[in-house]
């Protein structure tokens, strides 16, 4: 079944005063999300004008990581005595250990179920820095969390994994983490790409994720690449500036990734953390979502999305606004395949 990509143009027009009020039109471009129809504003040419937003001040980031390693519950000095431990009935040890990767429970949960995975004793990390064995680890230390909590709480089947990095991101700790969620109740965009994942394969008979990754192979245009059964690309409507997506053929849920499948993911994130880098980025947002835990279906396939964040300065502006926030439109400075030109060198 052909995937629909459907946008309209539209033009602002205005007497400008950086053209001595000529008239100016700026290109407003509609874009509604394949599956979802959720839909973005793109709007072309912008992000020159929002780079000074991205870039961060590189005296006050090298303060934040100063001020705040002495006592920095994640740092391997303190993880003992300062990091929370599991009940008993999810790791009697108190904590998870994969590789270099510490795995305990955030202090502060935001689901039924709140792992955090700290991947690297470095405090400081530049996302230039990153490796994919590094996040491999931290992601099996969340699979075998999810795998622990099933065994106590059979219900708790909804799953995600999530990071967030520096304060502009939402992270209240400087020092790179992982955030493991599960609950018996899906979040709220995670239970719409399940019931609009099986409604379309129950309509067309085929694979959504399967048409997608088809189609966008042979457009090339938002393609970025492929580790294993990993594909890669740019999302005709992005949730965020920069953003990169990943979807994993032949697996529905996180519980069914083979060692490979991880090595994809974290290959992929790797490449899209240098870029960002290049780019004068230092702060993003990653989440991989699932289909329900210890379940197989043909509709649905494990995925991942980043995106980038406003930098962190002493003058800072949030690149979230009310009309995102609020109004749920996303709004974003630059198109896919603009995106997609200039990061698939990183993908070569």
């Amino acid at each position: 079944m052909p995937i629909r990509f459907e946008s309209v143009e539209r033009a602002a027009r205005i007497l400008s005063p950086l053209q001595d009020f000529k008239p100016v039109s700026q290109t407003i471009e509609h874009r509604k999300d394949p599956l979802t129809r959720r839909s973005v504003i793109v709007i072309k040419g912008r992000m020159d004008y929002v780079k000074r937003f991205i870039e961060s001040d590189d005296k006050s980031l090298d303060e934040l990581y100063k001020s705040t390693q002495a006592d920095c519950p994640f740092c391997p000095s303190f993880v003992q005595a300062k990091a929370p431990k599991f009940i008993p009935e999810i790791a009697p040890e108190g904590r998870i250990q994969v590789g270099d990767a510490a795995c305990f429970p955030s202090l502060f949960a935001h689901e039924d179920f709140n792992a955090l995975v700290v991947p690297s004793p470095t405090h400081e990390m530049g996302l230039n820095e990153f490796s994919s064995g590094m996040l491999v680890d931290g992601f099996k230390a969340c699979l075998q969390y999810f795998e622990r909590v099933r065994a106590w709480r059979a219900e708790a089947r909804y799953a995600a994994i999530a990071m967030n990095f520096l304060p502009p991101a939402g992270s209240t700790v400087a020092h790179t983490h992982i955030q493991a969620l599960a609950s018996d109740i899906p979040i709220h965009s995670i239970a719409e790409l399940l019931e609009k994942s099986k409604a379309y394969f129950e309509e067309h008979g085929t694979s959504y994720w399967s048409d997608l990754v088809e189609t966008e192979n042979r457009l090339g245009i938002r393609h970025l690449g492929s580790f294993g059964d990993v594909y890669w690309l740019t999302p005709f409507a992005p949730m965020g500036l920069a953003e990169a997506q990943a979807i994993v053929s032949g697996k529905s849920s996180l519980d069914r990734l083979s060692d490979a499948d991880l090595n994809g993911l974290a290959e992929g994130i790797v490449r899209v953390l240098r870029f960002y880098h290049d780019i004068g980025v230092r702060a993003f947002n990653a989440a991989i979502y699932s289909g329900l835990l210890g379940d197989e279906n043909d509709y649905f396939n494990v995925g991942l999305r980043m995106v980038l964040r406003y930098g962190y300065k002493p003058r800072f502006v949030s690149d979230v606004w009310s009309l995102q926030y609020l109004l749920g439109e996303r709004e974003v400075y630059e198109t896919p395949e603009e995106t997609c030109a200039k990061l698939r060198k990183y993908f070569a």
